[in-house]
């Protein structure tokens, strides 16, 4: 990728990886730009199918009944993936899977389900908490963890109370659209959030008290991952600041050493570099071309790299996916059974980087730390890679987002 493709990327006015000279307007429709990534000069790569074949087309921008159809299906299919994925019988050989649920008093008797993937060697191991996206529950991004496990590490994926498959939990597909609207609401409120932010030391804290795990688990190197509201959840645990929640510092985790998000958000109300200021955790975040929903802010899937992007404090590394949409991440399509052609692919190259970031900075792997310098060339020809690491040489060149030119 040039700088000179950035520049040029540049005017077309959102920052994003949209061609230039292809923007476009309508009574309908205000100037954007096609969601096509420029190719540095001598690439030959064949490009992902377009979302359309007409040249120009600007990004999606759904009315509200197609909102509210899609937050519907986002909903029903969370609903719907625990039935089918529930059985122990599915870890695969050398990963036990144990389900359980802890109890708070501390907070109102508050129950944070869990379940928890251990590798059967000998350990201790390093600890990666995972935090499920709005609707989702503890089987959130199934294929992902299972490859963190066997790969050696335990994993605890939390389903947090308040944004969790509760939301719809026995809804229909005759479900109307107030409903939908409420549902979506009541898991965004202030409390939810709270509930889900402070499930995280909650946790640590009881697998800290756990006899069981007391030979297994090396609570020395803890990560912590999540998709959508839980790469929110991760950023917060690792520092970002939450102005609408003036207590924010009381969600920070000291105990995390790195984190992955997937499919994070731009911050709310609040400018980039302050937000993620006092962040300082070596980082790996995913987000793909198609990486939108009918509930974010998000105006197109580059406002994603806004955290990748204003963090300074340490390591980050940014892989973005030709084609990759939001639920890729999330792992419902696999669990139900629905893959697009697109994600079996997709699907290994999160799982193969993923693996590698955690035993960069968890597992002490000098071999995979030197790996993730060659990022950029290792995701071509399926998407692009981004670097900032001292240790590698000069960041990677990227257009900035809006608010970080």
């Amino acid at each position: 990728m040039t700088t000179s493709s950035w520049t040029s990327a540049r005017a077309c006015g959102r920052g994003d990886w949209s061609c230039p000279s292809t923007r476009t307007t309508s009574a309908t429709s205000p100037t954007s730009c096609s969601m096509r990534r420029p190719r540095g000069a001598g690439t030959s790569r064949a490009p992902t199918a377009p979302r359309s074949a007409t040249p120009g087309e600007p990004m999606i921008r759904r009315s509200a009944s197609h909102r509210l159809v899609a937050l519907a299906v986002f909903l029903l299919l969370a609903t719907a993936a625990p039935a089918l994925a529930q059985p122990a019988a599915a870890a695969a050989q050398g990963v036990e899977v144990r389900y359980g649920a802890w109890t708070d008093p501390a907070r109102g008797g508050r129950v944070t389900p869990y379940k928890l993937y251990m590798p059967t060697g000998p350990g201790p191991f390093p600890v990666v908490i995972h935090s499920h996206g709005l609707g989702g529950n503890r089987e959130a991004s199934t294929y992902i963890l299972q490859a963190v496990a066997e790969a050696g590490f335990v994993v605890v994926a939390l389903q947090h109370a308040g944004s969790d498959t509760g939301l719809l939990r026995g809804a229909g597909p005759s479900v109307d659209e107030a409903a939908v609207v409420a549902a979506g609401r009541a898991g965004m409120t202030s409390d939810a959030a709270r509930g889900r932010y402070g499930d995280v030391p909650f946790a640590l804290d009881q697998i800290a008290r756990d006899p069981t795990l007391r030979d297994k688990v090396d609570l020395g190197r803890v990560g912590m991952s999540g998709h959508s509201y839980g790469a929110l959840s991760t950023l917060t645990a690792v520092g970002q600041r939450l102005p609408a929640m003036p207590d924010y510092t009381g969600f920070a985790e000291p105990r995390i050493k790195a984190a992955i998000a997937y499919s994070p958000n731009k911050p709310r109300g609040d400018d980039a570099r302050l937000a993620f200021a006092r962040v300082r955790t070596p980082m790996l975040h995913f987000t793909g071309t198609e990486d939108v929903t009918p509930f974010d802010l998000e105006k197109n899937a580059f406002e994603r790299t806004t955290p990748y992007q204003a963090i300074q404090g340490a390591d980050q590394y940014l892989v973005v996916l030709d084609g990759a949409d939001h639920g890729v991440f999330g792992g419902r399509r696999a669990l139900m059974g629905r893959l697009k052609p697109g994600d079996p692919a997709q699907m290994e190259i999160i799982k193969a980087e993923t693996v590698r970031f955690w035993k960069a900075y968890l597992g002490n792997d000098p071999a995979a730390l030197q790996a993730l310098c060659s990022l950029p060339t290792r995701i071509d020809p399926d998407g692009d890679a981004y670097v900032k690491a001292p240790r590698c040489g000069p960041p990677t060149p990227i257009a900035p987002v809006d608010g970080l030119r």
